[in-house]
């Protein structure tokens, strides 16, 4: 989640309900995952440009403030094999040249799906870690035949065309309880440990070792924190960026005084050995990612839920907003004994009737209050508004990971914008208080910010 000042367009924007019935203007960035070409196009659908990749996405690409993209593709010399494999990120500049090119692939790890570009030009990467079987069954796995490969995050530093420095680093590996044996480590009771991850739930499998699945990340630069979502275990975590690499292997320190544990996770509660069947929501989730500060539902959470459940002809898809219990300190409240709430979704695109496939998907707020969702089996993007009519609709020839909308900064809007903002905390006779940073107060640390972005791209 950056921190973009996209509070101007809730100003310039909500007050006028029809422009919600129109689509949010901008261009639509698409990456096939059939080729090695990402594609930006306009709100008439015509391409404006296109960028050339070394090889299959893993996901998609993103564009940076600057009109260059930053594109996870395959390594096809990795070590690993699977959904979303990748292991090599390449930035291209405006005009297509590559100014980066960046493998984070060996025999013990590999990128796969998903990045997240970060605010301080550093960005983060899923990866798998490989686990020998004897170090599964050494951590309390009781059921195996093969190997495991639980999630790694990194943060990588950018250095020079290809190098990268891993300033930061979280192994879900350790984080897990297990009640099976006393006689190895993490031995506990699952259910007095939600922090945790069972390490004897799910199966490592289909693909490899590929135990949890994830495939997505998205960052809070406010809260400091990382969301990620789990296709294998239906469910959504939330870690900790604020503490050290050391203290991202621990149980206390960052600003939760929790270290590198779970603050937070939603879908399945059943993998925490809480709740039962009912309480189940996710069947495949994809996609999840804040919704930015200044839009509407700022904070709150969307997800692609695909629904795709076991049995024949129950499948149904959502796109579904969640409300997370946290304060403005960036605590998660959990009864005890209890499980994560909501209880369901502050907001519910699609249902029964519609089933979009087990494959990727997602989808992102936009400002004027729409959400531009991709449903990837069908191979289309489309905008809908808060009531769910489409307004926008853009279907292509093949397979596309998710769709994302980016815009520019008006010059006259950009003034309008200036004349609300007249000290710390206060605004201009009759004029909402907005600011930048999102931190309370308005000031000239804001006034600045939007003028050195001003004619940048802003967007997820």
């Amino acid at each position: 989640m950056k921190k973009l000042f996209l509070t101007l367009f809730t100003i310039l924007y909500a007050t006028d309900i029809a422009l919600a019935q129109e689509p949010f203007d901008g261009v639509t960035m698409i990456s096939p995952l059939n080729s090695t070409t990402t594609y930006m196009l306009d709100i008439d659908e015509a391409i404006l440009q296109s960028w050339n990749g070394a090889n299959h996405p893993g996901s998609f690409a993103y564009l940076l403030p600057d009109g260059s993209i930053m594109r996870p593709c395959m390594d096809p010399g990795g070590s690993f094999s699977g959904g979303g494999v990748g292991g090599r990120i390449q930035r291209f500049n405006s005009n297509g040249a590559l100014t980066w090119d960046y493998y984070f692939s060996t025999y013990d790890y590999q990128q796969h799906h998903d990045i997240q570009p970060m605010p301080n030009g550093n960005v983060l990467v899923i990866a798998w870690e490989r686990k020998t079987q004897q170090e599964a069954i050494a951590a309390g796995r009781t059921n195996i035949n093969g190997e495991m490969w639980p999630t790694l995050i990194v943060e990588v530093e950018p250095v020079g065309s290809s190098g990268g420095n891993i300033v930061w680093e979280w192994h879900l590996w350790d984080h897990l309880v297990q009640d099976a044996d006393p006689g190895k480590p993490n031995y506990g009771v699952v259910s007095e440990y939600p922090e945790l991850i069972d390490i004897n739930y799910g199966n490592p499998g289909p693909q490899g070792g590929d135990w949890i699945h994830a495939n997505s990340i998205d960052y809070n630069e406010q809260l400091d924190q990382i969301v990620f979502s789990s296709r294998a275990f239906n469910e959504i975590y939330i870690i900790d960026h604020s503490t050290t690499t050391a203290e991202a292997a621990g149980h206390t320190g960052g600003n939760s005084g929790m270290g590198g544990d779970i603050l937070y996770r939603w879908g399945n509660p059943i993998v925490y050995d809480r709740g039962s069947s009912s309480d189940q929501y996710f069947y495949v989730v994809h996609g999840v990612n804040w919704i930015d500060c200044g839009m509407p539902g700022a904070g709150n959470i969307l997800t692609f839920n695909n629904g795709d459940r076991s049995g024949s002809g129950n499948d149904y898809s959502t796109v579904d907003e969640i409300v997370p219990p946290v304060d403005e300190d960036g605590n998660y409240h959990l009864d005890p004994g209890g499980i994560y709430g909501p209880a369901a979704p502050i907001w519910t695109y699609g249902g029964p009737g519609w089933y979009a496939g087990p494959t990727q998907c997602g989808a992102f707020r936009l400002p004027n209050g729409n959400t531009l969702i991709t449903a990837t089996e069908s191979r289309h993007v489309f905008e809908v508004t808060e009531a769910g009519t489409t307004v926008w609709n853009y279907v292509y020839s093949s397979r596309i990971a998710r769709g994302l909308r980016y815009w520019i900064l008006d010059f006259d809007d950009f003034e309008v914008f200036t004349g609300c903002m007249t000290g710390p905390g206060g605004g201009s006779a009759g004029c909402e208080t907005h600011e930048v940073d999102c931190d309370g107060d308005i000031d000239m640390d804001d006034f600045i910010k939007l003028q050195d972005r001003f004619g940048e791209y802003v967007g997820p």
